[in-house]
């Protein structure tokens, strides 16, 4: 048993660095992507909208709301790469042929996904100190909470990935991802308001939000950078989160286990 543990996280290892080394040639790209996205949505809130009115804590919002989208659209990419790869070089194909169980190999791509899409959401606090300057307190953050939010966060986001590139399977159908999945998600998963803001503005709206994941991710990010009070309660976050994890890893499983025929 304990060799067999031994040869698994010593598999899984091998496998998460060969992904990593990959993705290290495009890291810089990644980030600058990421960080031209936050620096116009920071600008915006943090020093246009508050001359027209806006309150001044909104930007602190939008920097959480940031931070726990990072991961969303750098996976976002990450699901036309997959369908374009299962549509041309099969390379997860050729993985799942070598004598390790399926899962490893999936494990290990979501982790590949999940590491890059922490350093990304770590490198906008940076990026937020820098343009909100005085209004972002770095000492006021909950630093466990917002890593702890930030590494699930991710880890749903990248099984996310996997489970819509599985299901939607055809290149011609890439366009279709956007506008049916990650848009409507990340719009309606609190990146500019919390739960009881939209509880106050329709009971409907905010009860049928809570189905979506994406929500906890905006509320516990929140909670780590302005405090508990006005948001879900952060046990709830961390719970619901940890069970849309555990769901979308069998859907992952099963989406990609159909369309790449591996038993």
């Amino acid at each position: 048993m304990k060799t067999s543990y031994f040869k698994f996280t010593d598999i899984f290892y091998k496998l998460l660095m060969t992904k990593l080394m990959i993705t290290r040639h495009q890291i810089m790209g990644k980030l600058l992507n990421v960080s031209i996205w936050s620096f116009c949505t920071l600008v915006i809130f943090g020093h246009v909208m508050p001359s027209m009115g806006v309150p001044g804590n909104f930007a602190l919002i939008q920097f959480a709301g940031v931070l726990g989208s990072a991961g969303l659209f750098e996976n976002y990419g990450n699901i036309a790469t997959i369908i374009m790869d299962i549509a041309g070089e099969r390379s997860i194909g050729y993985y799942l042929t070598l004598p390790l169980r399926p899962w490893v190999v999936l494990l290990s791509t979501t982790c590949a996904y999940a590491a890059v899409g922490i350093f990304l959401a770590l490198a906008m606090v940076l990026l937020g100190k820098i343009i909100l300057f005085s209004s972002l307190s770095l000492m006021s953050i909950a630093w466990g909470k917002l890593f702890t939010i930030i590494v699930l966060g991710n880890l749903f986001y990248g099984l996310m990935a996997i489970a819509i590139a599985g299901h939607v399977g055809e290149v011609s159908k890439i366009g279709n991802v956007w506008s049916r999945f990650v848009f409507p998600m990340w719009f309606f998963g609190g990146f500019q308001f919390s739960w009881y803001a939209i509880h106050k503005a329709s009971e409907i709206c905010s009860y049928a939000v809570l189905a979506n994941p994406i929500t906890y991710i905006m509320e516990g990010v929140r909670i780590a950078v302005l405090g508990q009070e006005g948001h879900l309660p952060w046990v709830v976050c961390l719970g619901a989160l940890t069970t849309a994890i555990v769901l979308c890893w069998f859907l992952a499983y099963n989406r990609m286990q159909k369309r790449l025929d591996f038993v």
